[in-house]
C-alpha cells in the first residue's frame, strides 16, 4: 500500500486573501464616503470600480474614498482609483501611513487629493 503525500491546502508562506468590502455612506448633502476594506488588487479592483460607478450614478458632488482599511494595495487597485478621475466628481482619497507613501511614490498624489483621515477630507474646501 503506497502512501500519498499530504499536500498542504495553502502553499507555505502565503495567506488567504482578505475579501474586499466596499460600503457607502452620505454624511451630508452631496458628499459621499466610499469605505474600502481588505485587499485591493487584480482580483478585487473591479468590485471597487462597480461600487464607484453605482455611487456616482447618484450624482454626488464630492466622493471621499476611504482606503484606511485596505491591507494591500496593488497596481490594479491604484489603476481603479486613478480611473475614477474621469467620473466628473470631486475625488478625495484617504490613504494614511504607508498607503499615502504609495500615492507619493507613484506621483498619484500630484493628480489626486490625498488625506490622512476622513475628517480631513470632509473638511477640505
Amino acid at each position: 500500500m503506497s502512501r500519498v503525500p499530504r499536500v498542504p491546502e495553502e502553499p507555505a508562506g502565503l495567506t488567504t486573501p482578505t475579501p474586499l468590502r466596499v460600503s457607502a455612506r452620505w454624511p451630508g448633502g452631496d458628499v459621499a464616503v466610499l469605505t474600502v476594506e481588505g485587499e485591493l488588487d487584480l482580483a478585487t479592483a473591479d468590485r471597487l470600480e462597480t461600487a464607484f460607478r453605482r455611487l456616482v450614478a447618484r450624482r454626488p458632488r464630492v466622493v471621499v474614498v476611504d482606503l484606511s482599511g485596505v491591507a494591500f494595495l496593488g497596481s490594479s487597485g491604484l489603476a481603479a482609483i486613478a480611473s475614477a478621475l474621469t467620473a466628473g466628481v470631486e475625488l478625495r482619497i484617504v490613504a494614511p501611513g504607508s498607503l499615502g507613501r504609495i500615492f507619493a511614490l507613484t506621483a498619484l498624489d500630484k493628480v489626486l487629493d490625498v488625506y490622512d483621515s476622513v475628517e480631513e477630507a470632509l473638511a477640505a474646501a
